[in-house]
């Protein structure tokens, strides 16, 4: 039985492609003669003239990752070390690939994919495995960590998938070395190569599958949701792009960088994350300014999350990044058009959704980057007393505020006043030490009055790498001491107090965004009982 059916299986080439609960697997439909054999990629064997920095497993025994310098330049490389198959297991793996294919049925509830690919495939290689016989030099656990990380992962990017500390994974063509962004050594070089035009022209239309989308000629333009909520940029072929195909991911941390966090990383200090915590609790409008990769959406999501308790919250995006641990939250992403000609069939602009969430009744509304026409519904919704947080890419407050008025967002200039906050975040490089270190760096927090006057409560001093207080000259706050018939001595109190409770977390090591959130509840309906408790920790440490 299990002969007849190889038999049939090494003459199948044509496939479809199905979906299984997000992923999507090949499935054989058609019969041809088919004598090429395909080879899985993998990562270059390591240079000879490195130097190993650091050395950490992704998924032992079969890949490692090695951070080294290159000796002649200086410069450093991200290096994966997977294990190779040899010429009888490559026959194997094509094998077992066009068997899996043929074989695996398409569950028909939902399931884990992988879950589901682990318990199904095992059952028919073992089969397969048995039929064989022993070989010798054959390691079937290797073999089968290729077919799973080419069937149900992200092909030969999957270790870069699965290592935490990398940031983004940019393609940028044939015979190119794919970069990656890693957290701690930026932006590297791999030895992971694509030789073929074909192989990543198939690996951008099966990464795009699996975000539901499509791309064609017709369509070479993707931007997509992967599973797990990686952000995809795809372009196909060289009809926009005339070195060919590109793809680059931007990946999703599932455990969101925090405020707690970005103590730790220096990106702003307790003083900062307290007034904002204030500012946030009371409902003031901010926008995030930075420019691409300066840590706009990550400092805009830790914002989100200290939003006073209960209150309704609408998100929009073009893809998801926003991940808060709050219940009255509705997260809204953008469409784009399907249609061929001028008309934008099907599409739904996040102009669209700023005007549909007005009818929800948010206390805040929150848009991941203004770029046009829904800055100015943004506006109308913020001066109608909703709380408005947004993202924008300029250099400072000023060209955030230039842009904002200009088209083709064209916010009138009297409705700027109805901005409290303007916080600007950049990428920076960091004094001290002979060699560059980078950072990311609240560079300043200003109170918008006008378009032409900001107060400038916070700022970086890039000599020292130490951050500048001026609350004295606080606008908001007088604002709010006004509404609320306290002073602001009271308010000052009460954002050191709440240095205090931030300090407390710092030192405990409570950086998870669930467990931040349940002390910001705590906080905010008994704040002197958690400020108490905040003191006593302190003081035992």
């Amino acid at each position: 039985m299990l002969s007849v059916l190889l038999k049939r299986i090494d003459n199948v080439i044509i496939y479809h492609i199905i979906k299984l609960n997000g992923l999507y697997m090949e499935k054989l439909t058609t019969s041809e003669i088919s004598t090429e054999l395909r080879i899985p990629i993998s990562a270059s064997p390591l240079p000879p003239l490195i130097e190993e920095v650091i050395r950490y497993p992704l998924l032992e025994p079969f890949v490692y990752v090695v951070i080294a310098r290159d000796v002649t330049t200086g410069g450093y490389m991200y290096l994966v070390d997977e294990l190779r198959l040899n010429e009888e297991e490559i026959g194997i793996y094509n094998t077992l690939m066009d068997t899996l294919q043929f074989e695996l049925k398409v569950p028909r509830s939902e399931v884990d994919p992988k879950a589901y690919f682990e318990t199904s495939a095992k059952a028919i290689i073992d089969k397969y495995r048995i039929s064989m016989g022993r070989m010798k030099n054959v390691a079937w656990s290797k073999i089968l960590y290729y077919v799973e990380r080419d069937m149900v992962g992200f092909g030969p990017l999957d270790p870069l998938m699965r290592d935490p500390a990398i940031e983004d994974i940019s393609v940028n063509g044939v015979g190119k070395p794919v970069y990656v962004f890693h957290s701690k050594f930026e932006s590297m070089p791999t030895n992971i190569v694509f030789e073929r035009e074909q192989d990543l022209n198939d690996l951008i239309v099966r990464l795009v599958h699996i975000s539901g989308k499509h791309i064609s000629t017709a369509f070479p333009l993707v931007d997509a949701t992967l599973p797990g909520r990686h952000r995809l940029m795809a372009t196909y072929m060289k009809e926009v792009t005339p070195s060919g195909s590109t793809l680059t991911i931007r990946k999703f941390r599932s455990d969101p960088v925090t405020i707690v966090d970005m103590l730790n990383y220096g990106t702003l200090n307790s003083e900062i994350a307290a007034y904002l915590w204030f500012m946030m609790e009371n409902r003031l409008s901010a926008i995030v300014v930075g420019a691409t990769a300066a840590g706009k959406t990550t400092l805009l999501n830790a914002l989100v999350s200290m939003i006073r308790p209960g209150s309704k919250i609408v998100t929009i995006e073009e893809v998801q990044e926003l991940n808060l641990a709050v219940e009255n939250w509705v997260p809204m992403i953008s469409r784009p058009s399907y249609g061929l000609s001028t008309e934008k069939i099907g599409e739904v602009s996040l102009f669209d959704l700023v005007k549909a969430s007005l009818r929800m009744r948010p206390d805040v509304l929150v848009v991941g980057e203004v770029r046009g026409e829904e800055a100015y519904v943004l506006f109308q919704a913020i001066s109608t007393g909703h709380g408005g947080l947004c993202t924008i890419h300029a250099e400072d407050v000023r060209s955030a505020l230039k842009r904002l008025t200009s088209k083709p967002m064209d916010v009138a200039p009297s409705y700027i006043p109805f901005l409290d906050l303007a916080v600007v975040v950049r990428r920076v490089v960091l004094p001290g030490g002979d060699k560059l270190r980078f950072g990311r760096r609240i560079i300043s927090v200003d109170e918008i009055i006008d378009v032409d006057n900001q107060v400038k409560v916070f700022e970086w001093n890039a000599a020292k790498d130490v951050f500048e207080s001026h609350l004295e000259e606080s606008v908001k706050l007088k604002k709010i001491a006004e509404f609320k018939g306290v002073t602001v001595k009271d308010l000052l109190q009460e954002i050191e107090r709440r240095k205090v409770v931030l300090n407390w977390l710092r030192q405990m090591n409570i950086r998870h965004y669930t467990d931040l959130q349940k002390v910001f509840v705590d906080y905010y309906y008994k704040p002197v009982e958690t400020y108490q408790r905040a003191i006593e920790r302190v003081t035992k440490t």
